[in-house]
């Protein structure tokens, strides 16, 4: 009789049993416990990137994104000798720790005890490896032998699309159920370039025309070809973190996939949150799309191109715009006696019922001819002066929101580059987003693409829920601009303008009100959507907690806390202490710096009490 065929997850489950696998606990009090009364630690280690793991994997944990990576399979894999979710820990912490090149694993992550131990290897596994094969090819200089790493390369490079999608998406979920975003978002979309050689297997191609001067200084027109792909994007505005991916190659438009990313955002957040509002660019003036969001209960600003039928009609409309809005920005650089002030002057127009945007519109129906009338309706805000510059033509926003305050749609649209400048630029320059791809094929890319993404998403949210742990968070306030506003009004009849007596903070905006008031600071933003939370009143997460510290910082900050720490062993238990306390714990006599109270304090901490 022939044998079952076994799936990937019995497999899975099989070695997970019989290597009894499991991620490292952390337990101060049981270990100080046991170094008190004598017994012999497994290890004992300086702390270092090890402290970075401690609380990623304590996040990992409480917010249920473990079991998600628990259920990683890749259908690739013929022959399994460890647990799936090992190979995703052991990449997505070579992201973590921004290791750049595969071949430097053995050195700079595989032989990290403590890291390796809190992921879940024993130390047998470190030092000689799963088995012996590949012993005499192994070179002298190298004491561990945990794996080679183009074998890591090799099997995260076995998942399908599917599995990666799944896996992001999934993730994204669990994050939601957690409470990190807020039940209405405001979201923003982009794409991003991912060049490679043309000798990638499965590349995009696209044709670049650029001006240059020849050797005569004569402009002429060069035409390259750059080869890759093309990484869009969908991220919260509110904490940073993406929501959605998709990778095409690098030719391709961005705009067809615009209504597919938003509508898998929104299975990925619901029930917990859903998207409100999204912000795009030119790429994405694709009326259709637009319209199906409209549809669906999304609000949008994008800026309009200037060869579009409702641009020439927002100019003609505007003539008949009764006000004017106009926002004095004052600068300050330097300090005491070498401070100096600069005024820039912002205007911008509303117009309302914008309807010659022949593609936005509902699907055609043969026969049937959609009157003017008819047409959905958009609205514009014309910026007819930026910063005391303007322009021949000016920038015009459309949007489906209401403009009866201009400027919430002119910030609004101001948020979309942190699409660009707090992702795409930290995940290149931090998260080895582009030129370290494990294979030079396809699936390398996208495997390589995806979790860094993936990746970002967790270690954003992690840093997060750590700032929210602190018990100062509620006091935390978003970072004071440098800079004042004095808003204005003037009406089209040439009325006197009217004006605040003081500057308004950076969030306050102009009603046209008969009379100019003073607007109530709006509370803190709170989970809506999290009503299943130990306490629903809870700060909303949000990426102004990080006051502007940036991947690599963050980790710096992590190394100079961790330099007087040590992390020990006992099992897959284990427990982190401060250099002094761990001295006090194993009896070894020494003068008790003045920050710690008394020795007796420190045993009481974990329960031990001196005889």
């Amino acid at each position: 009789m022939p044998r079952k065929k076994q799936t990937a997850t019995e497999i899975s489950q099989n070695l997970a049993m019989q290597l009894d696998w499991q991620t490292a606990e952390r337990d101060d009090k049981a270990v100080a416990q046991l170094l008190y009364t004598g017994e012999k630690a497994d290890e004992i280690h300086t702390l270092d990137e090890a402290g970075l793991l401690d609380g990623f994997f304590a996040f990992l944990l409480e917010s249920e994104v473990m079991s998600v990576w628990k259920a990683y399979e890749i259908s690739g894999l013929q022959r399994v000798f460890l647990p799936t979710v090992m190979f995703l820990l052991l990449y997505g912490t070579r992201i973590l720790f921004g290791v750049n090149s595969m071949n430097a694993l053995p050195n700079l992550l595989f032989s990290n005890i403590p890291v390796m131990l809190i992921i879940g290897f024993n130390a047998r596994l470190i030092t000689s490896g799963k088995s012996r094969r590949g012993e005499k090819a192994r070179k002298a200089d190298s004491k561990f032998a945990l794996m080679d790493p183009q074998t890591l390369a090799e099997t995260v490079c076995k998942s399908s699309l599917q599995e990666l999608e799944k896996l992001f998406n999934q993730t994204i979920h669990a994050l939601a159920k957690y409470g990190t975003f807020m039940a209405e978002m405001m979201v923003a979309i982009d794409g991003t370039r991912i060049i490679t050689t043309e000798h990638f297997s499965g590349r995009g191609c696209q044709e670049v025309s650029e001006w240059k001067k020849n050797r005569q200084g004569l402009r002429v027109e060069v035409i390259e070809f750059v080869y890759g792909w093309r990484l869009i994007v969908l991220i919260d505005l509110t904490t940073l973190i993406p929501i959605a991916l998709k990778i095409v190659q690098i030719q391709a438009h961005e705009a067809p996939h615009l209504v597919e990313l938003v509508k898998q955002a929104q299975i990925n957040l619901a029930p917990y949150s859903c998207i409100k509002t999204l912000v795009v660019d030119r790429a994405y003036v694709d009326g259709k799309s637009l319209y199906q969001l409209d549809q669906m209960g999304i609000g949008f600003v994008l800026i309009a191109k200037k060869n579009m039928a409702a641009y020439g009609t927002a100019l003609c409309k505007s003539v008949e715009s009764p006000r004017n809005y106009e926002r004095t920005e004052t600068v300050f650089r330097g300090q005491g006696r070498d401070r100096t002030e600069e005024a820039f002057l912002t205007q911008l127009q509303a117009v309302t019922d914008i309807r010659t945007w022949d593609s936005y519109r509902p699907p055609k129906v043969s026969g049937q001819r959609l009157r003017m009338a008819d047409r959905p309706a958009l609205n514009a805000v014309i910026v007819r002066i930026w910063n005391n510059k303007k322009p021949d033509n000016p920038c015009i926003f459309l949007t489906n929101l209401s403009v009866e305050d201009p400027w919430l749609i002119f910030n609004l649209y101001d948020d979309r580059s942190w699409i660009e400048n707090g992702l795409f630029r930290n995940s290149k320059q931090f998260w080895t987003l582009v030129g370290w791809f494990p294979q030079k094929t396809q699936a390398g890319v996208y495997t390589h693409l995806t979790f860094v993404m993936l990746i970002t998403a967790v270690a954003t949210a992690f840093r997060l829920w750590d700032k929210a742990q602190s018990t100062a968070v509620a006091s935390i306030e978003p970072p004071q601009p440098n800079y004042a506003f004095n808003i204005v009004s003037h009406t089209a009849d040439n009325a006197q303008p009217e004006s605040s007596s003081e500057p308004n903070s950076f969030t306050d905006t102009f009603r046209p009100e008969p009379e100019l008031v003073e607007p109530e600071q709006p509370p803190l933003s709170t989970h809506l959507a999290a009503s299943a939370l130990p306490n629903p009143e809870q700060v909303a997460y949000s990426h102004h907690f990080l006051i502007g510290i940036g991947p690599s910082r963050w980790r710096q900050e992590l190394t100079r806390e961790n330099r007087d720490k040590v992390i020990v062993f006992f099992g897959n238990t284990y427990a982190i202490f401060d250099l002094p306390v761990f001295l006090v714990l194993t009896g070894v006599p020494f003068q008790l710096p003045p920050d710690y109270a008394s020795v007796d304090d420190i045993l009481a901490r974990y329960g031990i009490r001196r005889e």
